[in-house]
């Protein structure tokens, strides 16, 4: 319940009474006749105590607090107009009841044919019931005198706001197969179904949790003060009377993974060999491998495993997003001949798991060693007889130590390789191959080395 009351000191022919009367009827008028009219008021942040008010012949004021009865962080407003009775400065001020002043700026002159406006507005951070002050003052040498005073009391209740929740129909889905639970900040818990509002909450932030058919998953909310965060909703109630509507979007599940496996002798180039033979490398030489796992789906996969048949277990990803890549590597040593390594990728996701594997190859290239043509044996000297007899039968020649016969390297199409070109593959930067042209073996090189280094054991046995 509101009062009002103004306090006057009558004058001559009651003009005091007759003004303050006139202005406590109705609306005061919107203009003033000076230009020195109450500008936006200050907020005092140690108030002063109110000062006395005897009242000034001919000075009055009125004050409307709207709204009212008031919520906790809602706008109030105090506003209203006063009439100054001499020539001199006046302004008005209010006290707000919870220890905050606000003071106009001053009016000064000869006192105008209108009533002149002020208005102030100010937010309660708890609830309770205040008297509302408004005074007219006039400043002095001295100080300030109350020329006129006027009250009104306001109540001002717990902020609350409500949500309503609302499940949208896109793809198919079906808004009476879900309900939804309203967890406040402060403890609270609502059960609502689609449709349905939640009143009388208090200000606070509340997570909203959703069931209904399997197979099914959250993915967006609309709605002001409405978000996403995982599975859930957060809505939050920021300022008394708000409401709010979120609204659910959902999509039936559709989990995948893909596995692609890349070899390189060199990480540099990368083939994506699902048929042999692959790239060619030499034996021992380092095999880089990149194992590149992509979630093809529309939900999140947990627990993501990357083994493979030759190389074991590659990587374990704890979590996955729809839509995104994750990139493991592995090394080994070479082996000679055709190689194959198929790789396998599982994950789990809340109905089950799903899997893919990609099987990649390579040829290892083993070292060439060269033949050697074995040497005759040394002939034995026969001894000379002694005394008359037959001439000795020529000697026969020293053997020359025959030359080493190293293997002739003639290349062929089997140990050719081919020279892959590149390509990048979406949103992972690993190089695709593509044939292009072809180069010898480098492996030729290290099997010719050999064959010298062979050559020159035999001559220092010589």
């Amino acid at each position: 319940m509101m009062r009002s009351q103004t306090s006057t000191i009558p004058c001559l022919a009651g003009v005091g009474l007759v003004i303050a009367g006139t202005l406590l009827a109705g609306p005061p008028l919107a203009r003033a006749s000076s230009a020195n009219q109450a500008a936006v008021p200050v907020a005092q942040e140690s108030p002063a105590p109110l000062p006395s008010c005897p009242g000034l012949p001919g000075c009055a004021l009125n004050l409307s607090i709207t709204p009212s009865p008031a919520s906790i962080g809602q706008e109030v407003t105090a506003s209203g107009a006063y009439q100054p009775c001499t020539g001199a400065q006046f302004s008005a001020q209010v006290d707000w009841g919870d220890g905050t002043i606000e003071v106009g700026a001053f009016y000064e002159g000869d006192p105008p044919d209108d009533p002149v406006p002020y208005s102030f507005s100010h937010s309660y951070s708890s609830a309770g019931d205040y008297t509302v002050v408004g005074l007219l003052l006039h400043q002095t040498a001295e100080g300030q005198d109350c020329a006129a005073l006027t009250t009104e009391d306001l109540t001002v209740e717990p902020a609350v706001g409500s949500i309503s929740v609302e499940k949208s129909e896109a793809n198919g889905a079906l808004p009476d197969d879900w309900t939804f639970q309203l967890e406040g900040s402060d403890g609270s818990s609502h059960l609502v179904d689609s449709g349905q509002t939640v009143t009388d909450l208090p200000l606070g932030q509340y997570t909203i949790t959703e069931s209904g058919p399997a197979g099914w998953h959250l993915t967006s909310v609309s709605g002001e003060g409405c978000a996403l965060e995982g599975q859930s909703v957060l809505a939050s109630i920021v300022s008394g009377t708000e409401s709010i509507t979120c609204t659910l979007v959902n999509e039936v599940d559709s989990p995948s993974i893909a596995l692609e496996k890349y070899v390189s002798d060199d990480s540099a180039t990368w083939h994506d060999a699902d048929v042999p033979p692959g790239p060619y490398i030499i034996e021992y030489d380092p095999a880089f491998w990149t194992f590149v796992i992509s979630n093809t789906g529309n939900v999140d996969l947990t627990t993501v495993v990357v083994t493979d048949t030759v190389l074991g277990e590659i990587c374990t990803i704890d979590s996955l997003a729809a839509s995104t890549d994750q990139i493991c590597t592995a090394i080994s040593l070479a082996e000679e001949g055709q190689q194959e390594n198929l790789g396998f990728a599982t994950a789990e996701y809340s109905g089950g798991t799903v899997g893919d594997q990609d099987s990649c190859h390579y040829f290892g290239v083993g070292y060439l060693v060269p033949t050697l043509t074995p040497e005759p044996p040394t002939p034995t000297p026969t001894p000379k007889p002694k005394g008359p007899g037959p001439a000795p039968a020529p000697a026969a020649p020293t053997p020359v130590p025959s030359t080493p016969t190293p293997i002739v390297v003639t290349p062929t199409p089997s140990v050719l390789v081919e020279v892959l070109g590149v390509e990048r593959l979406p949103e992972t930067g690993i190089e695709a191959s593509g044939a292009t042209n072809v180069q010898w073996l480098t492996g030729i090189a290290s099997a010719l080395l050999a064959s010298v280094a062979a050559l020159r054991l035999l001559r220092r046995r010589e």
